[in-house]
């Protein structure tokens, strides 16, 4: 029996390896379509906190919390500077001319998921009890 060879493999050994991508892959979409939340951001515009993240104490909560809001504010100064600029690429000119106000413009989507974590961090400082101050208080 001839046994065909592609690179140096033969073709009964590939069938398994590519059935193998293929389900990898196939978990992957799965794992999309059920809407099953993973730690980071969320494709809805939430945050998910990871456990480690979730395990820290008050203070440690609130450092961050402070941090973002630190973060929020230079990059809605940012925002306001980068869409009085002329659009440095196609893809973000484009946003701008048929998108949501804000698409095409990094600092705004940069700022929605400063703004989601910090909503995360928010719920778990309430979980927790913590007395730490409402973060979500710059406005758009």
């Amino acid at each position: 029996m001839v046994a065909i060879r592609i690179a140096g493999m033969r073709v009964g050994a590939i069938v398994p390896i590519c059935a193998l991508a293929f389900a990898l892959s196939a978990c992957a979409t799965m794992q999309d379509l059920t809407s099953v939340s993973r730690p980071g951001y969320q494709k809805d515009g939430s945050y998910v906190l990871t456990s480690q993240e979730q395990g820290l104490g008050c203070r440690a909560l609130e450092e961050r919390s402070r941090g973002l809001q630190e973060q929020m504010q230079s990059l809605s100064e940012r925002a306001v500077k980068e869409m009085q600029q002329v659009p440095g690429t196609i893809a973000s000119a484009w946003g701008r001319l048929f998108g949501d106000p804000g698409d095409g413009v990094p600092a705004v989507a940069e700022y929605n998921e400063a703004r989601a974590e910090s909503a995360a961090l928010n719920v778990t400082l309430a979980q927790k009890g913590c007395n730490g101050t409402d973060t979500a208080s710059i406005k758009r």
